[in-house]
């Protein structure tokens, strides 16, 4: 049984349901959470979480709000020194045999101070650690994103990327590319065609989607546009994972940002998507392009959405289905053996300085066997 510590970004639930996915499937080791935002309600779940800042992307009127994001970013790294401090105060106490992170910024960083092996495993980093296809245009969010990627996220010693479209790595030495990683209950869910459309949006500005919407014929099952009655064709749900899976499980269609984890959720479930990527945000940007690319749905870039665009998307509802059939959307076995691999044969142990690593043999940590 080794001791693992998990650095969790926790502004979006993304890296959050990859990281418990992950952890469910290594029952037999002891974790420590490390993060901020979300990451803290995993202690109602049971889980020992530690909190730290953490630099997160805001949003306002479906594009990011740079204003927000830089200072909240500015923030974290001003304390940067103090909270380094004491993450590695939390490492030194909790002495992990390896630090996972969830594109969190600081668990990588102090690993590899302290001389412990760090795996990193996210989506973002094909950008930067895999060959892909560069669509044309986004100049500018591609550079704003790439820029944080490489200085501020990639620090880890490998990279476990996961995503629904196919990269190749660059250096395969430290680079694995598998498919998406899945919560247990998506798993379980047992899918079926149902009348409505389930309509997910990370930011609740993006008011005039519903305006399209009303002009449509069927139901919207509407989840992240805020507490609002229900109008007409329009069912306005508040946040709910358990109500948001059965209500994706057995929708038509979903429509949604661009967000990683919400698209391999529905492509799992053999649910096609329409994307309304978030401006600026290039991942998001780039995976509504892999949808096109890949047959599994399609994307607009209109900020004043028209019920023609999606008309002409529910007309494709049966090629977006097959293609879908085609696919490998859960990766979970895969990844969680490699990390078992490095465990067991011994390649966490770092080739740097092993003076921080004398951990003893002193008893810590929580168990979620």
């Amino acid at each position: 049984m080794a001791r693992i510590l998990f650095g969790v970004m926790g502004d979006s639930l993304g890296h959050l349901t990859q990281a418990v996915a992950v952890v469910r499937e290594m029952r037999t080791h002891e974790f420590l959470f490390m993060g901020g935002g979300r990451t803290l309600g995993l202690r109602r779940e049971g889980f020992a979480v530690e909190e730290v800042p953490m630099p997160s992307t805001h949003y306002y009127n479906n594009r990011v709000d740079f204003h927000s994001t830089i200072r909240n970013g500015i923030g974290v790294i001003l304390d940067g020194r103090k909270t380094v401090e004491r993450v590695s105060g939390i490492i030194r106490e909790f002495k992990p045999d390896l630090v996972l992170s969830a594109y969190e910024y600081f668990s990588p960083m102090v690993a590899r101070k302290l001389g412990i092996t760090s795996v990193s495993i996210d989506n973002q980093h094909f950008l930067s650690k895999c060959v892909h296809l560069k669509p044309g245009g986004q100049s500018v969010s591609r550079l704003l994103f790439s820029l944080p990627l490489k200085n501020m996220f990639s620090r880890a010693d490998r990279y476990f990327v996961n995503c629904f479209f196919p990269c190749v790595p660059i250096d395969q030495s430290n680079t694995e590319v598998f498919p998406p990683l899945l919560s247990p209950q998506v798993q379980g869910m047992g899918p079926t065609d149902g009348d409505h459309v389930l309509v997910y949006q990370t930011s609740p500005t993006f008011g005039r989607l519903v305006s399209a919407l009303q002009d449509m014929p069927h139901q919207f099952v509407v989840y992240g546009l805020g507490d609002r009655p229900s109008c007409g064709n329009l069912e306005f749900k508040k946040p709910s994972r358990e109500r948001f899976l059965h209500d994706l499980a057995h929708c038509r269609y979903v429509i949604t940002n661009g967000g990683h984890n919400v698209i391999s959720e529905a492509l799992y479930l053999g649910k096609p998507v329409f994307s309304f990527p978030i401006r600026f945000a290039y991942e998001q940007f780039f995976n509504a392009c892999m949808l096109r690319k890949l047959g599994y749905g399609d994307y607009s870039l209109d900020r004043d959405p028209t019920k023609a665009t999606l008309k002409t998307f529910e007309d494709r509802l049966a090629f977006f289905r097959e293609r879908i059939s085609r696919g490998d959307f859960c990766g979970n076995r895969k990844l969680v053996a490699r990390l078992e691999e490095l465990l067991g044969n011994g390649a966490t142990t770092w080739t740097g300085p092993r003076k921080e690593r004398d951990w003893g043999s002193e008893e810590g940590g929580f168990s979620i066997a």
